[in-house]
């Protein structure tokens, strides 16, 4: 399969790793009968084999790529040029990607939020949008999500243990693919998740280190704590909410690294990658009447009883979103937010009310608008088709 997807070896493709365009030729690559441990398998090139001293054992030199690209007889491993242990699923190669930067500050419900979006694509989604979510392609993915998300959320009934900070986390890597009614693959993307620890936006150095990903990025969700705005804090404690979390790093700190990075790297002012700025736990809003009777946030949306994006209810949310962001947050924020050109608002509730200490509540995981921001990303690069009703 690899030799036909690189018979022209300058052909690019985003790694799901570090989220940049490179071509076969920049990546690692080591075969079947490269390998240090398996003396009996002979190359018919007569390859030695390769071991430099940066940790990238067994790669192939630049010189003899194109050989062992064209290779009937064995089989090749191409790994990521910048996380250089990280092998990219073969199928990566020939897909579109649309990488997506999930951040959110320390305690935003980010592992949470990963956890139940992953589920509600394979269980909610996958039906109106004619899609399948595949969990098999990348084995350190399954691993990933099976054992530090869906047994505790779906089986054991507990949250999702926070990232902890000072190690580069995974991508989870999932193949999206869209089908027509005769069940043809018509489309297909590949869906990359970092849960990125939030103390590593805390720090400008930690930034550069751990997330250079998010300036490739074809999107970014961000998380935003509302139980962490002064405003809302506020008024909780006063309508008589007594489990508010200790105060981290304030939102417009947040935002404004994350600005700060992208517009250094790509030398600009305005960012053109789109911005889902998602406000979790609205539950707790609803049940402690910060939110105002009428609002749309205390319903599902329509996009997935609909089978497509749609426009009228989008609008009305980022409405009523707009109204009260401007009364929760403070200007600085507010024209941080302006330079992102593509931004919109949404409000998610990953469980549907507020687990006692880490044991979700007795009626289960109840998602609301979970979806929406991932629906709106799949929108604006034509994945998903838009209606305006």
């Amino acid at each position: 399969m690899i030799d036909k997807l690189f018979s022209k070896l300058s052909k690019k493709f985003t790694c799901p790793y570090c989220y940049a365009e490179h071509c076969i030729t920049e990546c690692g690559l080591r075969c079947s009968y490269n390998v240090i441990g398996q003396p009996d398998k002979k190359c018919k090139f007569d390859i030695k084999k390769y071991d430099d001293t940066d940790g990238t054992r067994d790669w192939i030199p630049l010189a003899n790529k194109k050989k062992c690209l064209d290779c009937k007889e064995a089989t090749q491993h191409i790994f990521c040029p910048i996380y250089k242990d990280k092998e990219i699923p073969i199928e990566f190669l020939s897909m579109k990607s649309l990488p997506i930067a999930l951040l959110g500050a320390k305690a935003s419900g980010k592992s949470n939020y990963i956890g139940v979006l992953v589920n509600e694509i394979r269980k909610t989604m996958t039906g109106p949008f004619n899609c399948s979510l595949s969990l098999v392609c990348s084995q350190e993915s399954k691993k990933a999500y099976d054992q530090y998300y869906y047994k505790p959320l779906f089986i054991e009934g507990y949250t999702a243990s926070a990232t902890t900070g000072a190690v580069i986390v995974p991508p989870m890597i999932f193949p999206l693919r869209f089908m027509n009614d005769k069940k043809k693959i018509v489309n297909m993307t590949a869906l990359t998740f970092y849960d990125t620890a939030g103390e590593n936006l805390d720090d400008d150095k930690v930034m550069q280190q751990f997330n250079r990903y998010i300036t490739n990025a074809k999107g970014i969700i961000l998380l935003l704590d509302p139980l962490q705005v002064p405003v809302i804090r506020k008024k909780l404690t006063a309508n008589g909410f007594t489990d508010l979390p200790a105060e981290n790093t304030e939102i417009n700190i947040v935002l404004s690294r994350i600005y700060k990075l992208i517009s250094d790297m790509k030398k600009v002012k305005d960012i053109s990658i789109p911005l889902a700025l998602v406000f979790t736990k609205i539950d707790v809003l609803e049940q402690y009447n910060i939110l105002p009777p009428d609002s749309c946030l205390k319903t599902e949306s329509e996009h997935v009883n609909c089978g497509s994006f749609v426009k009228y209810d989008f609008e009305n949310t980022n409405i009523q979103m707009k109204d009260l962001i401007e009364n929760w947050l403070d200007d600085e924020l507010i024209r941080m937010i302006d330079h992102f050109k593509y931004h919109s608002f949404f409000g998610v509730t990953a469980l549907g009310g507020s687990p006692i200490g880490d044991k979700i509540d007795k009626n289960g995981i109840q998602p609301r608008r979970v979806l929406d921001p991932l629906l709106w990303l799949l929108a604006e690069n034509k994945y998903i088709k838009t209606t305006k009703k």
